[in-house]
This record gives C-alpha cells, sequence and structure tokens, in this order.
C-alpha cells in the first residue's frame, strides 16, 4: 500500500496527527520525501498552519490535533515497540515540523502564563516565592477539582481520570530523566535521589509505575503504554507535551526543574483528595489506595529535594537562571488549570471526560 505522504492531495491539518502518525511508520522516509519534495513542504505548511490555528487562535480542534501530533512526535523514540522505525524522528522535514508546532506552542505558553513578578534574589526569599507560586497563589482561576473529589467524585470519573493520567504514571518519571545531563553537582546528585525513589531504588514492585498498573488492574483498566491515548482529552496530552518540549531543549532545561518541584509540592494535597473520594466511594482496596498513600509521604520529601537540592543549587550556581525555574512552576500550573477547567465542566455536566464520549 502507498503511503499518504506519495499523494498529491494536499496534507489535511484537521487530520495532520495522522499524517505524522504515519509518516513516523513509513519505511525509508527520508528517500520518500526527497522523491516526493513538494510534500515535504506541504507538510511543514501544514504544520505552521495548525500552530496558528491552535496557539495562536485557541480553537479547540485544533489544540486537540496539535497536541496529539507533539505527542506522536515525542513518543516515537522513548516507548514505541522493538519493531518500530526508528530514523525518522531524526528526519529533517519531520524536525521541521516538530519546531513549528514547539515554536508556537511555546510562544502560546509565554504569552499565557509570563511570571507575574520578577524573582527574588535574596535566596530566602526565593525559597518562599517559588512556594507561593506552587501553592498560594491564585494565578489561574479554575474550579477546584480537590473540593470535587472530595465531595461528589464518583468511582467511573475516577477511573477515567485515572486512565487519562496513566499516559504520565506508567511512565513515572521517564521524561525527568532527560534533564539529568544538564546538571552538574549538587543539583545533579539531588534529581538522581529524587528519580532513585520514584523508580523504587531498583525494586520493580516498589517502582510508582508498577504501583500505578496495580491500581488502574483493580479499577479493571489496560495498563498498556498510551493504551488510552486516543481517549485522552487534549490537556492531559499539553502537559506531557511541555515536559517533553522543555527536556529536550537545553535553553528550556531550567523550566522542567520548576516543574518537578511543582509537581512535588502539589502532590501531597492532591493525593489526601483522591483518597477522600475512594473513602466516599467505599473503596477499601489497599491495592486501589496504596498509590495514593506512598505519594504523600515520599512526595513531601521530593517537594523539599526539588526545591533545596535542585533548584536552589542550581540558581546559586547561575542566578539567571530563576526566571526561567520559576517560568517551570508557572506554566506548569496553567496546564494544570486547564485539567481541571476540562474535568469540572465535564464531570459537573454528568458528561464524560474522555475524548470522543457521547455527551
Amino acid at each position: 500500500m502507498a503511503s499518504s505522504l506519495q499523494t498529491p492531495t494536499p496534507v489535511a491539518v484537521e487530520t495532520f496527527d495522522a499524517v505524522i502518525a504515519d509518516a513516523l511508520a513509513t519505511p525509508d522516509l527520508t528517500a520518500t520525501l526527497a522523491a516526493y519534495p513538494d510534500r515535504a513542504t506541504a507538510l511543514v505548511g501544514a504544520a505552521r498552519e495548525l500552530a496558528r490555528r491552535a496557539f495562536v487562535l485557541e480553537d479547540d480542534a485544533a489544540l486537540d490535533i496539535a497536541h496529539r501530533t507533539l505527542y506522536h512526535l515525542g513518543a516515537q523514540a522513548a516507548w514505541s515497540p522493538v519493531d518500530a522505525v526508528r530514523d525518522n524522528e531524526h528526519d529533517l522535514t519531520i524536525a521541521a515540523v516538530r519546531l513549528e508546532l514547539e515554536r508556537a506552542f511555546e510562544e502560546q505558553l509565554d504569552r499565557n502564563a509570563p511570571l507575574p513578578e520578577a524573582p527574588p534574589e535574596d535566596p530566602a526569599a526565593l525559597r518562599a516565592w517559588l512556594t507561593d507560586l506552587a501553592l498560594e497563589r491564585d494565578l489561574f482561576p479554575a474550579p477546584s477539582m480537590g473540593a470535587y473529589y472530595r465531595e461528589q467524585a464518583t468511582l467511573d470519573q475516577l477511573r477515567e481520570v485515572v486512565a487519562q493520567r496513566s499516559l504520565f504514571f506508567l511512565k513515572e518519571p521517564d521524561p525527568w530523566t532527560m534533564v539529568i545531563p544538564s546538571l552538574r553537582g549538587k543539583a545533579k546528585a539531588g534529581l538522581i535521589d529524587l528519580i532513585l525513589d520514584e523508580y523504587g531504588w531498583g525494586r520493580h514492585d516498589q517502582m510508582h509505575s508498577t504501583v500505578y498498573a496495580t491500581l488502574m488492574e483493580k479499577l479493571d483498566l489496560d495498563t498498556d503504554y498510551d493504551h488510552y491515548l486516543d481517549q485522552t482529552a487534549w490537556p492531559f496530552l499539553a502537559g506531557l507535551n511541555f515536559q517533553a518540549m522543555v527536556a529536550r531543549h537545553r535553553r528550556l532545561c531550567r523550566r522542567m526543574y520548576g516543574y518537578i518541584y511543582l509537581v512535588e509540592a502539589d502532590s501531597p494535597g492532591s493525593m489526601k483528595n483522591y483518597l477522600a473520594a475512594y473513602a466516599r466511594a467505599g473503596i477499601e482496596d489497599p491495592d486501589v489506595l496504596s498509590f495514593y498513600e506512598l505519594h504523600i509521604d515520599a512526595d513531601e520529601g521530593h517537594a523539599d529535594v526539588a526545591l533545596n537540592e535542585v533548584v536552589m543549587p542550581v540558581v546559586e550556581s547561575e542566578p539567571g537562571a530563576a526566571a526561567e525555574v520559576a517560568r517551570g512552576v508557572v506554566q506548569g500550573r496553567y496546564l494544570h488549570a486547564l485539567v481541571s477547567r476540562h474535568l469540572h465542566a465535564a464531570f459537573s455536566a454528568g458528561a464524560s471526560s474522555l475524548r470522543g464520549a457521547d455527551r
């Protein structure tokens, strides 16, 4: 069967994610595009138009396609099957497509989630300021999903959240490892210490991803990587694409340090809300609850490590890094607010939060 890349029809922005998925799976992609140079030009042009619709006009349908495309591009090398085509992520046309989308995504984040003020220079004041940004400041007003989980969430709604979050938690914390080479000294040691705990210090049964898989099995959910990708709403993908983008580009990697701190600082409170929801639903199975319980204890320590053993050593050696670290916190909160708005709008209307579900 001929690849769609060989057809003379225009590249449809509305199905661009499928086009790129096909391209990534096409053997001898570079040779194919060399034989059909107009097709290569059309792919980059379609990516530019999709970026405009998604990240400038912020059209919801375009955002869905753009983030699915970026997710395909980010997932290609990291966890595709062993027999998958591997070289295509390095094709120059594919690289140009990814850059068109990532640059527009970065610009959208900088526009919609700027720093509220310059970071303080004093180390003690900086610690307090980052904590305030992560946990206290009302930066992006959104309905409280914590309150919704505690007071209203049904078991079916919790299962939907678990399914969509599996795109990260079954790989936790793989994206974070990509920034280890960007660190040195105390900061590198601090991040490795944090990450090793996430990986269970080499014990498979204690890896957080393993505990999450057990949770999913108990909720009768599939534990294959990316099984729920097609059903996952784009705000979830946006957070994953953000991590892939800032980890991949060295000029953005400091944002990952801030984002890791945000995730770890926010986690204990969030996990308590989930436990309250399961308790209200009458769920007492320790295999369901243990994922949340271990994060309450572990992530309080992880937040301290992320702030004091990763972020602060970086800023001490490179004072100009503070603003970029803070952007990771602020932009992470913006992306988390997108998820909260999506879930609250669906659940409060009695609808499914899954992509493609009847509403």
